[in-house]
């Protein structure tokens, strides 16, 4: 038995046409799908990354108006790589945004991120990687 790879995160949103904005326009993400509310689950918007991944929004009925805080339990942060030589590019399309950002840093484990916050107050972070060669 093996774990191939991650298949999708979700996130709980508090306005999904405000986070699809910010993922699908700012970030760029492709979306693949969108899923109306059943009245259970609530409304869903889903985007592929490149390694087949997937990323997706979900705006619950019962959400409250609270936003995400990464000292309780659940997640954390979430890290999207990018070819190291594009985080210049990063910074310039974070200004033109009016996203507040950290500069890039040095990650725990060695390699350069740039820190953000989505609409909703969730953790993200670009994630400089060098591209195998």
């Amino acid at each position: 038995m093996a774990v191939l790879g991650l298949h999708h995160v979700l996130l709980t949103v508090r306005n999904l046409q405000k986070s699809t904005t910010f993922y699908g326009d700012l970030l760029g993400l492709r979306k693949v799908k969108e899923i109306p509310d059943d009245g259970v689950a609530g409304a869903k918007v889903l985007y592929a990354l490149p390694d087949g991944s997937l990323v997706g929004l979900v705006q619950h009925q019962a959400s409250t108006d609270q936003p995400f805080d990464e000292v309780n339990a659940g997640l954390d942060h979430l890290a999207l790589s990018v070819p190291v030589s594009e985080l210049p590019d990063w910074e310039r399309r974070l200004d033109q945004a009016g996203v507040e950002y950290s500069p890039p840093a040095e990650s725990a484990l060695g390699d350069p991120l740039i820190v953000l916050r989505d609409p909703d107050h969730i953790q993200l972070q670009i994630y400089g990687v060098n591209p195998p060669e």
